[in-house]
């Protein structure tokens, strides 16, 4: 294999603090004594993890050349390690040529998740072979990590000192007793190196070989994430989580086979009891149509630990980069494939649908971490020796039934627990405010606040789903920090509005009167022009736009014999009752009188514009039409004076003509760009 090999320099060790060799090795490789016992100590340390890392199927330590990762290793790896002493020594064995070292840039571990790796030179091999190293123990059973999986320090409380003490008296339960390999087991499947078991593994067809670290005593941990300690907390360090299965059978616990029970389907499980409900037991939450049970468990299962759908996928996405042990991605589907499964897991599962994609797995391992403990505390009780794996267990074979009475009961009293907080899709707290608790792709009816007729109804908004930091208190008891929902006041209410009506646009409608009857026997035309309809007033930029129509030319006057006293009708009359003076009367002749005028029709009615737009008194000042412009910025101050106005006075029959007036102005200005 490649010195520098990508898989095994990913697959790094962490330096850890919880081996040393002797100073005679020390000294034998060669390597100075220096003036400051802490610097010393680190390096036999690091040279033990150097020995420790030759003998496994890992042979790369990585390690930090950062100031600030060592700000918390005090209170996990002690004083000894520090920037300085283990730059130091590795400085040192490096120019010695005693390791070969790939160095990471800075912050390249925030990219890449990588730092600095070392791995002992084929001189430090031999020179480290089977020498003894001494286990100094386990510093902190209580490890802190932040967003990043960084290790952080924390203070001492006296919760903290509680939770060191419970898994201090984990430890010296599992202590109690023995843990050895059948001799039943064959050596085909098992080998033994200097400081390792190495246990075979064939999956698939593929052989692959796990190799597990010895301790003389037994020193598990917990670790929790997000910075605090109701997140996480599940127990680690037990040489046996790592071995498969097959292997873990072959386990003795006091000298008799053990057995492994463990809880099947346990997060689905705990999220129906937050649904205040109990998973069917004839109901497989993994079990997809058209699918392998694999598939639907590896989505459903990731997508509890996502934060949204589409990390879901992108975590799956991310699995198909990985390779098993035949060479085939672990995930083989590509990204529309794999929404689409992540699709089918929600159908399939309605019930917990909610929670999918609302990153709840952090939360849920503190629940199971917790139901772990109580489990072991009743075997402890029982005197049941019994071996945690997560969500598993190692007993002896003979009292397989008390583990799984043990086991039932705590899982029958935690869902319990958890269900009195959401019952049936809601929950209320001690404040008495009811959360509503809504299913994925789903609205939450919301009652609505009674209100006078004349305000408008305001509702309650609905909660975003997800594991309350309540129900973690509830399992968990070192969470002494109560759950408070945000709960926001309504709106003021507000006195009744009249109903707001836009005004229309004014709408020229042509009304035609009725054409005049004609009369029986001809009348005289009225006297003087016929009068035109009236016509409502219209803003000036709307007359403006009206087509320009000819006036008509007036009708022509009647022919008359005699002189027109048309507009004197008193004078007429007078002269058509007294004969001119010196004048016999026999001679005067009869009056003549003039014929009467042909009936002339009127000439047709002008259209009346009748206007839908308010009165006039109601209608705003027409906006004037400011001059052409003539350069860019004229034309832009042009654009803003006209929003101006059009804004101040808040009509829409100014608002359409400001918006015609900017098309207009626009179009000149596309028409110069073309020009140009």
């Amino acid at each position: 294999m490649p010195l520098h090999d990508d898989d095994l320099a990913r697959n790094a060790r962490a330096l850890d603090f919880h081996w040393r060799v002797s100073d005679d090795l020390v000294a034998a490789a060669g390597l100075p004594k220096f003036s400051r016992s802490k610097i010393n100590r680190a390096m036999a340390s690091i040279l033990a993890a150097l020995a420790l890392a030759s003998d496994s199927d890992r042979p790369y330590v990585s390690y930090s050349r950062s100031r600030d990762f060592y700000a918390a290793q005090g209170r996990y790896e002690g004083t000894d390690y520090s920037y300085a002493s283990v730059l130091q020594s590795v400085d040192e064995l490096a120019r010695l040529g005693l390791i070969e070292e790939i160095r990471s840039k800075p912050g390249a571990h925030l990219t890449h998740g990588m730092q600095s790796r070392v791995r002992a030179s084929d001189r430090l091999v031999e020179i480290l072979a089977e020498q003894p190293v001494e286990y100094l123990g386990s510093r902190c059973p209580l490890v802190l990590k932040d967003e990043d999986g960084t290790r952080i320090d924390y203070e001492d409380t006296p919760e903290t000192r509680r939770l060191t003490r419970e898994i201090g008296g984990l430890n010296r339960f599992l202590n109690s007793f023995s843990i050895d390999v059948s001799a039943s087991a064959s050596p085909d499947d098992w080998q033994r190196t200097t400081h390792h078991v190495r246990a075979r593994k064939v999956k698939d067809g593929v052989e692959t070989w796990v190799c597990a670290r010895l301790t003389p005593q037994i020193d598990l941990y917990r670790v929790f994430s997000r910075g605090g300690f109701r997140q996480g907390g599940r127990i680690y360090g037990g040489f046996w989580e790592g071995l498969p299965k097959a292997r873990r059978l072959e386990l003795l616990i006091n000298g008799e086979v053990c057995i492994e029970q463990d809880y099947a389907s346990l997060h689905p499980r705990l999220l129906y009891g937050l649904r205040g409900e109990r998973m069917p037991a004839e109901f497989d939450c993994y079990a997809l149509p058209y699918y392998e049970r694999w598939v639907g468990k590896l989505a459903l299962n990731i997508a509890l630990n996502a934060a949204t759908l589409n990390a879901a996928a992108g975590a799956l996405m991310e699995k198909g980069r990985q390779k098993k042990a035949d060479g085939s991605p672990v995930w083989p589907y590509g990204w529309a494939e794999t929404r689409r499964i992540i699709d089918q897991v929600i159908d399939h599962n309605p019930t917990i649908a909610g929670y999918i994609g609302s990153d709840a797995g952090v939360s849920l391992m503190a629940i199971d971490a917790r139901m772990a403990l109580d489990v072991l505390k009743a075997c402890e009780k029982a005197r049941l020796p019994a071996l945690p794996v997560h969500d598993s267990f190692l007993a002896p074979e003979g009292r397989k039934d008390e583990l799984k009475s043990i086991m039932s009961d705590v899982l029958e009293g935690t869902l319990d627990r958890i269900s009195s907080f959401p019952t049936k899709g809601s929950r209320r707290d001690s404040m008495g405010e009811t959360i509503q608790m809504i299913r994925y792709r789903e609205t939450a009816p919301a009652e609505p606040v009674v209100t006078p007729a004349a305000v408008p109804v305001v509702t309650s908004p609905s909660e975003v789903v997800g594991v309350s930091p309540a129900v973690v208190e509830t399992v968990l008891p070192e969470a002494r920090v109560a759950f408070r929902p945000v709960v926001r006041p309504l709106p003021p209410r507000m006195a009744a509005l009249p109903p707001v009506v836009a005004a229309p646009l004014p709408v020229a409608v042509e009304v035609s009167l009725p054409a005049p009857v004609t009369p029986p026997c001809p009348v005289a035309a009225p006297a003087g022009p016929v009068p035109s309809a009236p016509r409502v007033g219209l803003p000036a930029f709307l007359a403006a736009l009206l087509p320009v129509v000819a006036p008509e030319a007036p009708p022509e006057p009647a022919v008359s014999h005699g002189p027109s006293l048309r507009f004197f009708p008193a004078l007429g009359g007078l002269r058509v009752s007294v004969p001119p003076a010196e004048v016999d009367p026999e001679d005067v002749p009869p009056p003549v009188r003039p014929p009467a005028p042909p009936v002339v029709a009127a000439p047709p009615p002008e259209p009346i514009l009748v206007s839908l737009a308010p009165a006039s008194g109601m209608l705003p000042a027409a906006l004037p039409r400011p001059p052409e412009p003539r350069t860019k910025e004229e034309r832009i101050q042009l654009f803003g004076d006209i929003i101006a106005q059009s804004r101040a006075k808040r009509s829409l029959v100014e608002l359409g003509h400001a918006d015609a007036r900017m098309a207009e102005l626009r179009a000149m200005a596309k028409k110069e760009r073309r020009v140009r």
